[in-house]
């Protein structure tokens, strides 16, 4: 199943209608987007890596990018999150110019809705330096983790090598009969491979960090693909 498929069998009943929906599905399958629900009680968002987002049904494209609100998005008074009425900062900036491009009186007509945009704007680069922050604490932690991988000692093979090499010397030549010796060289064996053992957990942990790490730093976002 390729991955516009999945988009449509997980997503297929929020999704705004054509043209909107194939251009949405689009932009999520390139990895532009993300579709998050953080509350099942109400529709999915559509969700920028910029900081805008706005309920899936209500999503819209003129034909390019950036997407915009079919209507005014409610304002969360939780300020948990806010769906703003463009994608991105861009398409708000644009339609303040529309409205400067209009002349002075358009600017008085419509300022409550230019507050709205100006407030949208804030959101978006206040939650993209939120998510800037995010990830240098991201970095800091790969870091950490790093600095305990490069803690991790390799264990030296050669006791096991050589204990391994004197038994086999000594079954060729026939001592068989020094079982304390024979049992001293096995351990030495084990020895090695338990210390092994041991720090390949230490290096596995470590790694498993990097995977928690990079689970965090991703959220809800739907990172399948490589963005284009």
């Amino acid at each position: 199943m390729d991955r516009k498929q999945e988009i449509v069998d997980r997503w297929g009943e929020w999704l705004p209608p054509e043209p909107h929906r194939e251009a949405v599905v689009e932009f999520v399958a390139r990895g532009r987007a993300s579709i998050v629900q953080p509350d099942a009680d109400q529709p999915p968002l559509l969700m920028y890596e910029d900081g805008g987002s706005m309920v899936l049904p209500l999503v819209r494209c003129d034909g390019q990018e950036p997407f915009y609100s079919a209507q005014r998005p409610e304002v969360d008074e939780s300020g948990e999150r806010r769906a703003t009425k463009y994608s991105d900062v861009c398409g708000s900036i644009d339609e303040f110019k529309r409205h400067v491009a209009d002349g002075a009186r358009a600017l008085a007509e419509h300022r409550d809705d230019i507050a709205e945009l100006f407030d949208d704007i804030r959101y978006m680069i206040g939650r993209m330096y939120r998510r800037q922050r995010e990830y240098t604490a991201f970095a800091d932690r790969l870091r950490a983790i790093i600095e305990r991988l490069e803690a991790v000692e390799i264990v030296d093979r050669a006791p096991a090598d050589e204990g391994l090499a004197e038994l086999e010397r000594m079954l060729d030549v026939g001592e068989t009969d020094d079982a304390e010796r024979l049992n001293e060289l096995a351990e030495q064996v084990r020895r090695v491979a338990s210390f092994q053992e041991r720090r390949l957990r230490e290096h596995k942990n470590a790694a498993l960090a990097v995977l928690q790490a990079y689970r965090d730093i991703k959220g809800p976002r739907d990172w399948t693909e490589d963005e284009e």
